[in-house]
């Protein structure tokens, strides 16, 4: 069993997805663990769920004007590899999902980018688009009042109001975080 006290746990993939979305496995018992909500579905620790954290996805531009000292390793590698081309090209505008998901709603592109919360066992979407036009957002999911907002480093944070403790937010596409939460709701809604 994985006691959460006992230090850290290493994950690989799978190489098989779940609702479009990568299928991990732990190295010590070889369970199977959806990425998206963190939860085993397969293996020895079927039913658990990891401790989510909130993770920032930056552009390099954002990165590199806070912290001005980063190094990147070299892309003369020896192998003929086109490093700065996007091996899924116009994946991202397109409606096309390469793999099937258990439900789909069409109330904005399947490939929005959005934060998605849980409080108190409710969802609730923001799009990256609403947060960074208003710089912040006040709103109130399963009855806490949260704030949404636009970092000086390009993330994303989420905090509690009352409480000042931080939400975990998760950045997705609208179609897997609709996947794995067909009851969510979607700001400004």
């Amino acid at each position: 069993m994985i006691d959460p006290d006992d230090g850290a746990v290493e994950f690989g993939a799978t190489g098989s997805l779940y609702n479009n979305n990568l299928v991990m496995y732990d190295r010590r018992t070889d369970s199977y663990w959806t990425q998206l909500d963190g939860l085993a579905i397969f293996g020895e620790l079927t039913g658990w769920r990891l401790k989510m954290v909130s993770i920032n996805t930056v552009t390099w531009a954002e990165w590199k004007a806070q912290h001005p000292d980063s190094q990147v390793l070299s892309q003369d590698t020896g192998y003929s590899r086109a490093y700065g081309v996007d091996p899924y090209g116009g994946y991202y505008e397109s409606d096309f999902i390469l793999f099937p998901v258990d439900g789909e709603d069409d109330r904005i592109h399947a490939k929005t980018l959005i934060f998605g919360v849980e409080v108190n066992g409710m969802f609730k979407a923001y799009r990256r688009t609403d947060i960074e036009a208003s710089g912040v957002i006040e709103d109130i999911i399963g009855g806490v009042i949260i704030k949404v907002e636009l970092q000086d480093d390009g993330g994303i944070g989420v905090t509690n109001v009352d409480t000042g403790e931080p939400v975990v937010a998760e950045r997705s596409f609208w179609f897997a975080w609709y996947a794995f939460h067909p009851e969510t709701l979607l700001y400004p809604d």
